[in-house]
């Protein structure tokens, strides 16, 4: 039965056999449509993008986009005076003549880098300690409550893992560190199985808190739904959860906690070290029924080739001109038995090795083979129009392309053409994708490049 109490718009939460709810959509929602938009609670920047954007609102900076240092510490950077003030009074004006030595202590250097940012994610929850207290409990929270971010984040559970670490953080100015430290043992134990990795066309470049995200969906490995980010100058960062295929009312919600293209062990033990759950979607019940997947062959042999092209037939339909990607999930389901090695560990990571290494230095025709194999697993593994698939047939697309500049000479009349052909299929499969999850990150990006490529392409003949 649902919660009246814990409704949202086109959303209910519900009682779930395993988890603690399951989304519910109350209403329809398409293919591409924004099932929920979430603003973030905090968010902070990797270190190899400190200085390239803003530490605010995550802007790129650009010809037309100067960023700032703070005059202060020197560690923070913006493209406004709107950015900066709002990151002053958030928690920048309790941190920062303390920063710099925070990040400089050895607590913090023994950190992974991965705890390092999240260590900084957590002193800036920590600045304002006042904002958490005088809360609802998380076992009172409603609907109405649960749209304050700092409520919400409370009503999370705490991970597995939440008395075995104890993260540095830096201490607010003129707080108390013995009830700072209290209150950051607090937060801290719902960080590793709350927090976000944000990216921009797939690239990642910060971790943010989104409560309400967390809140509201469940993991699955065959998704019908995944994050973007919206990334606009002098405003917070804000996700969006997209419909990746149609949503009929009664379906529940989920997104992907981690990529369902890894391992099925990998999954299976990094879902248990940081949820504490294992997961029973029909890719995990089909891959656990196949272990132990034997390994493939070596790759360039005649036995890996025929499963190869054995695998592109299956899944693409693929007859040496024409790609058909399937529209509904599952197809993995239906996998002959010889070719199940394509499901083991190495398998997928030798592959795109491979394809990145010859769509970069070639030869690109061996590249339009291992991206084409690459794709055919692809939509194997992955739910349709998921955005993995669409930007590796941007990729393949431009791979055809670059054959097409450096090979014209050696490429009869019929060939190129076919090529040209082969290169707009791979575009419409990627701009089908792409479209469905729409634009997000920074400016331009994949759907700004399949136009450029399109519009190449179709001045190329007449």
């Amino acid at each position: 039965m649902m919660n009246p109490e814990l409704q949202f718009s086109g959303i209910q939460l519900a009682p779930h056999a395993t988890a603690r709810n399951a989304a519910i959509a109350t209403s329809f929602f398409s293919a591409g449509s924004t099932v929920a938009s979430i603003p973030s609670l905090s968010t902070c920047l990797l270190p190899s993008d400190k200085g390239k954007r803003c530490d605010a609102c995550h802007v790129l900076e650009t010809d037309r986009i100067e960023l700032r240092r703070c005059s202060g510490c020197a560690s923070f950077w913006y493209c406004s005076e709107t950015c900066q003030g709002s990151s002053w009074r958030s928690h920048h004006k309790k941190l920062c003549k303390s920063f710099n030595a925070f990040t400089a202590s050895a607590e913090y250097q023994a950190l992974t880098p991965h705890d390092q940012v999240d260590a900084l994610l957590l002193s800036q929850l920590l600045a304002d300690p006042s904002q958490w207290h005088a809360r609802p409990a998380g076992d009172r929270a409603d609907a109405s409550s649960l749209q304050d971010p700092f409520v919400t984040f409370l009503d999370l559970l705490q991970g597995p893992r939440a008395d075995e670490v104890d993260i540095p953080f830096c201490v607010p100015r003129g707080a108390n560190y013995t009830e700072v430290s209290a209150l950051a043992k607090e937060l801290y134990s719902r960080f590793g199985n709350n927090n976000f990795v944000l990216h921009s066309h797939l690239n990642s470049y910060a971790h943010g808190v989104f409560p309400l995200a967390s809140r509201l969906f469940n993991h699955c490995c065959v998704p019908n739904a995944a994050c973007k980010y919206i990334i606009k100058r002098g405003e917070p960062v804000v996700m969006q959860v997209i419909a990746l295929q149609d949503i009929r009312k009664g379906d529940e919600i989920t997104i992907p906690y981690l990529d369902p293209a890894l391992p099925y062990r990998t999954r299976r033990e990094a879902l248990r070290v940081n949820y504490d759950f294992e997961c029973r979607c029909r890719l995990c019940i089909y891959q656990r029924g196949i272990e132990p997947v034997e390994r493939p062959d070596e790759p360039g042999t005649d036995s890996s080739r025929r499963m190869e092209a054995a695998l592109r037939t299956f899944a693409l339909g693929f007859n040496g001109e024409t790609v058909q990607v399937p529209t509904a999930p599952g197809l993995f389901e239906e996998t002959p038995p010889q070719l199940r090695p394509v499901f083991h560990e190495s398998y997928l990571p030798a592959l795109a090795e491979l394809f990145s290494r010859t769509s970069h230095e070639g030869p690109f025709s061996d590249a339009i083979e291992a991206g084409l194999t690459l794709l055919a697993l692809y939509v194997l593994v992955y739910p349709p129009n998921y955005p993995q698939t669409g930007m590796h047939a941007l990729e393949l697309a431009k791979t055809v392309w670059n054959l097409l500049c450096t090979a014209t000479a050696n490429l009869s009349e019929t060939q190129s053409v076919a090529m040209e052909k082969q290169a707009n299929l791979f575009l419409h499969i990627a701009t089908s994708i792409l479209a469905t999850l729409g634009p997000e990150g920074d400016e331009g990006g994949p759907l700004e490049e399949i136009d450029i490529l399109s519009q190449v392409l179709n001045q190329k003949r007449p």
